[in-house]
């Protein structure tokens, strides 16, 4: 009850409503309205669906377990995508950062790694370990540790490693309705 009642002074306060003005437009006592927020009583559901629809929520927000302070992927649980030269793993999949962003930690040697391609979206990367060549639009621009590199995914891009080892970090932001595979895009 206590965690309905917070939800509800959550919501309330975020649109600007008073404690008077919602129980007014409820049609309830402003101390009967108290008693729900403080978690002292329960509202009726009928009571609860006015509540929810004055606060411009579905009725069900206000029973829905709270999110984590904190979740832990630990190393076994994340996806590694692996191809000749690249290993890509997944540290926060679509399930943790909602469908449009994902974040993945690559690794990949010498050579080719990333053949040219687009993708319905925009890529940011950091360079951890090593040098590389993005081309992208048909520019190259070489990059190397500590280095940030932002673009339009939507362009041509494809990358090749410069020397030994190359690792990144990539976080894709994904536009539109289209559906990527897991490992989506990496650099």
């Amino acid at each position: 009850m206590a965690d309905l009642g917070l939800k509800i002074r959550k919501e309330r306060k975020g649109l600007g409503l008073s404690l008077k003005e919602l129980a007014e437009r409820v049609r309830i006592s402003t101390m009967t309205l108290h008693r729900i927020e403080t978690g002292k009583t329960s509202p009726s559901v009928l009571v609860l669906s006015q509540i929810a629809s004055q606060l411009r929520q579905p009725i069900d927000y206000f029973f829905q377990a709270k999110e984590p302070k904190m979740l832990i992927v630990n190393k076994e649980k994340q996806s590694v995508i692996e191809s000749s030269g690249m290993q890509l793993r997944v540290i926060a999949p679509f399930e943790l950062t909602g469908k449009n962003v994902l974040i993945n930690l690559g690794e990949a040697t010498e050579g080719n790694f990333v053949d040219p391609h687009t993708e319905e979206g925009h890529t940011l990367v950091y360079v951890l370990e090593g040098d590389a060549v993005i081309k992208h639009d048909g520019v190259e621009h070489y990059l190397t540790e500590g280095d940030v590199l932002y673009y339009d995914a939507r362009y041509s891009h494809s990358v090749k490693v410069v020397g030994k080892r190359h690792r990144f970090l990539s976080i894709f932001f994904k536009e539109g309705e289209t559906n990527h595979r897991q490992g989506g895009p990496v650099t």
